[in-house]
């Protein structure tokens, strides 16, 4: 007798429960899929490459799920193990057969997102959650509906991340160069500058980069003029961004502070108080960098602060070390500070990266890590690929949430490993 396949167990089951609950096989679950990721890769056509992953309930036989465009081509759905589900399609939602599946991963083309005017594109949706978005090689952005999370440029590429909600990009594609579009890069520029001042965001650098773009424009060389606009816009986006990730560094200290008062670990919160309101003024000041990383020292020594020694313990220890005097002293064994593994470590790099979609200067890191018998200092990561701090930081943090890497204080810094199922095989 032939064995069952997985996809004929989970037919069987469906309709079995199916059939248990008087429902139609069309029944579909009422609760409703929560979006985790959405990605979108747009193409020189116009086309845009839909990945949209979801979490569902496993005794759930169905999920009706709306997606983004009505004509879809080339739709897959895998569920959490990557093996592909049963579905249909119904009054614009898809219906996916999911009885055991703890995730889906829908996959498909679409044309429905863009629209051509001229030479400008626009690409529309309303994203349920976080959204990342790729443009085409060569692509320029004119004007965006709102302040993306992230926007970083790499192989010709531009990558945003866009919040939660109405989504609006207008590219163009190449380097016009005319007055006309000048103009367009120049008012998004003023637009996205004056959105985040407006937020309380100094821009300094930004507003001064415009001022330069609008010289140019003023003098006829439009085609520099686009470029300094960009960099205006991109300027304030970066700043916007630095400042928003020095507040979450700033409020979480706050919170290790206010933590470490309620378990009356006192020692060391001074300060812990002071390199918060240092970086308090920092930030007041502009100075973004500067106070996430005083934040970060600052939420680092109130996780290390210490409850008091009683005072009956003091007064023992002080009568214990005057009755020993210098005798005390000479049986003293200085101890060594711990030291690294020095324990050979064969990393995988190769399994890493075919399991990880990284960027470039992730896969330096992993290599650095690697080199270095699977572990390093933060702060020799961030003298060996030459980064912002910030930058290095935000991407320590990023392999770690991958599972690459684990993070652990170590003489007061943080040291990165590369985790154990990562190792050759001895």
């Amino acid at each position: 007798m032939k064995a069952c396949t997985r996809r004929e167990i989970r037919v069987i089951l469906a309709l079995s429960l199916l059939a248990a609950s008087s429902y139609s096989s069309s029944a579909a679950s009422e609760e409703e899929p929560i979006p985790q990721a959405l990605s979108l890769t747009v193409y020189f056509d116009g086309y845009v490459l839909v990945e949209y992953d979801l979490g569902v309930d496993p005794t759930s036989p169905a999920v009706n799920i709306t997606l983004f465009g009505q004509v879809l081509e080339d739709v897959t759905v895998e569920d959490h193990e990557g093996f592909p589900l049963d579905h249909s399609f119904t009054d614009g939602e898809i219906t996916v057969y999911s009885l055991g599946a703890e995730q889906l991963t829908i996959t498909y083309s679409t044309q429905d997102l863009t629209k051509k005017e001229g030479r400008y594109w626009t690409l529309e949706t309303n994203a349920t959650t976080n959204a990342t978005i790729v443009l085409p090689s060569g692509a320029s952005i004119l004007s965006l509906n709102r302040v993306p999370q992230i926007i970083e440029s790499g192989d010709g590429q531009v990558l945003l991340v866009m919040p939660k909600g109405p989504v609006q990009v207008t590219y163009v594609l190449g380097v016009v160069g005319t007055r006309e579009h000048a103009q367009v890069v120049l008012d998004d520029a003023e637009k996205t500058i004056n959105e985040i001042r407006g937020l309380g965001v100094i821009v300094t650098e930004a507003e001064e980069k415009l001022q330069e773009a609008m010289g140019a424009f003023g003098s006829g060389s439009y085609a520099q003029a686009e470029n300094l606009g960009y960099e205006a816009r991109d300027l304030a986006l970066l700043i916007n961004q630095t400042a928003a990730e020095a507040l979450t560094t700033m409020d979480e200290a706050a919170g290790e502070i206010a933590r470490a008062e309620n378990e009356g670990r006192r020692l060391g919160l001074d300060e812990a108080r002071d390199l918060l309101d240092q970086a308090n003024d920092a930030y007041l000041a502009g100075n973004y960098e500067q106070a996430s990383t005083l934040a970060h020292e600052s939420k680092t020594k109130a996780e290390e602060a210490q409850k008091p020694f009683p005072l009956e313990v003091i007064g023992i220890a002080l009568a214990a070390v005057t009755s020993l005097g210098f005798l005390a002293l000479g049986l003293r064994k200085r101890r060594s500070a711990p030291e690294l593994t020095e324990e050979e470590r064969a990393i995988d790099i190769q399994k890493i990266l075919t399991s990880h979609d990284l960027r470039d200067e992730e896969v330096e890191a992993v290599r650095f890590l690697a080199d270095n018998n699977g572990q390093a200092f933060e702060a020799e990561l961030f003298g060996t690929l030459d980064l912002p701090r910030t930058t290095t930081w935000r991407m320590v943090r990023r392999l770690e949430k991958m599972g690459i890497v684990d993070l652990k204080k170590f003489r007061k810094q943080n040291l990165i490993s590369i985790r154990k199922r990562y190792e050759r095989e001895k």
